[in-house]
């Protein structure tokens, strides 16, 4: 299964039970206060689900310390199905 990044980070952000806000990957001018914005994938409360090439980065702190490098978006997904997250 291959989702559009909005589809899968906000399916994360479902599966977390939290809201998040969907930052679509865009150039930004970097100055040497390092301006930018710091994109999609930050789960409030919960931890960091970050889209990398063909791998995806979680690093969670809440309900579970879990760090993770996974192959697929339905990996992702079926992890964050196993946690159980009653809302």
């Amino acid at each position: 299964m291959n989702m559009d990044n909005e589809d899968f980070y906000n399916k994360c952000a479902e599966l977390l039970g939290v809201e998040h806000e969907y930052l679509p990957f865009t150039h930004y001018k970097r100055t040497r206060w390092n301006n930018r914005k710091p994109g999609s994938g930050r789960f409030p409360g919960r931890g960091i689900i970050r889209k990398f090439g063909s791998q995806i980065h979680v690093a969670l702190t809440n309900p579970i310390s879990h760090h993770g490098i996974y192959d697929s978006e339905e990996e992702v997904l079926t992890f964050l199905r196993s946690l159980d997250i009653s809302g």
